[in-house]
């Protein structure tokens, strides 16, 4: 049985199922172009008119698209993390960030840390557990300070994410390819927060 290439459809066929445009290759190359497209090589026809792989080009909208994709994965990596802070006593230990979890707990303990320090609260009454699974006592001046650390943190990461976005905007309606592959999320501008 012999097998046929098509590069207008994009396939392999038999005998019996080929289009006009098929061309007659060997099972040692039919295997070796299926091996090259599972590597993600794509196949073009060479000038002698033979089916051969290259490199697939990426596009500069595929390449766009991408670099979006892995800015929202360093921001959701970074947020994921959480925030380096010393806490009461000198402890370093880390502050969850994480948006679906720990979010809405930050908040709460912000507004009940400012409505404690409305009532002349001072003592260290109020509990933070921290990713080392560590519980800390603060007071609510210093989950105050915690907490707008936190939502510096994340303004910061977001405005991050946003300037990336944007240069990743005008270098693609630029063309600019070269500008494209050096964008990347950086972790190195995050910094640390200490109360």
């Amino acid at each position: 049985m012999s097998v046929y290439f098509s590069l207008h459809e994009h396939g392999f066929f038999e005998d019996h199922n080929k289009p006009d445009d098929a061309i007659a290759i060997s099972d040692e190359l039919h295997w070796s172009l299926i091996e090259g497209l599972a590597r993600g090589e794509i196949i073009v026809i060479n000038d002698a008119g033979e089916p051969v792989l290259t490199d697939r080009v990426v596009t500069v909208a595929e390449l766009a698209s991408g670099k979006r994709a892995a800015i929202e994965r360093g921001l959701a990596a970074a947020l994921n993390a959480g925030m380096t802070y010393t806490l009461p006593g000198g402890a370093e230990d880390i502050v969850q960030t994480r948006p679906d979890q720990d979010e809405a707990n930050l908040l709460g303990l912000a507004i009940e840390a400012r409505d404690l320090r409305a009532a002349g609260e001072t003592g260290a009454v109020m509990s933070l557990r921290a990713k080392s699974n560590t519980v800390y006592a603060l007071t609510p001046e210093q989950m105050i300070a915690l907490t707008d650390a936190a939502k510096s943190f994340k303004q910061a990461l977001l405005a991050q994410s946003w300037q990336l976005k944007d240069a990743v905007t005008a270098a693609e309606a630029a063309g600019d390819r070269e500008a494209l592959e050096a964008i990347t999320w950086d972790t190195d501008t995050t910094t640390e927060e200490t109360a």
